[in-house]
C-alpha cells in the first residue's frame, strides 16, 4: 500500500504535524543578533505557520498596528508581515531618536 504524506499523519495519537518549509536569518541594521525565521505548513491546512526566535519590543513605543496575518497561504506574504513588523517597529523607534540596541530583541521562548 502507497501512504500519501498527510494519511501517514492521520493516526489520533498524533498532534499538530506540520512540515518544515523553509528557514530565513536576518541582522536588523545596528543590532547584533540574528534573528531566524521558520516556515512550517500545518498538514491539514493550507495556512503557512512562522516561528521566530525572537520577539522585538521597544520601550517607550507603541506597537504599530499590524494587518492580520491570519489564513495566509504563501510562503512570501508570511515572510512580509513578519518583517514588516521587525521594521516597523525599529523603524519607529529610530524615528523617535533611540539607538538601536540588542535589548530590544527578546527570545522567544516557544522557538525551538
Amino acid at each position: 500500500m502507497s501512504w500519501s504524506t498527510s494519511e501517514a499523519m492521520t493516526d489520533p495519537a498524533i498532534r499538530e504535524p506540520m512540515s518544515f518549509r523553509s528557514e530565513f536569518k536576518f541582522l536588523l541594521r545596528d543590532i547584533p543578533v540574528e534573528i531566524t525565521l521558520r516556515l512550517y505548513k500545518p498538514i491539514h491546512s493550507s495556512t503557512i505557520v512562522v516561528r521566530r526566535s525572537h520577539l522585538i519590543s521597544v520601550p517607550g513605543l507603541e506597537r504599530p498596528e499590524q494587518a492580520s496575518g491570519e489564513d495566509q497561504t504563501e510562503d512570501g506574504e508570511v515572510l512580509q508581515s513578519v518583517i514588516s513588523e521587525f521594521v516597523s517597529v525599529y523603524n519607529a523607534a529610530i524615528a523617535k531618536g533611540l539607538k538601536p540596541d540588542a535589548s530590544w530583541l527578546q527570545q522567544d521562548p516557544g522557538f525551538r
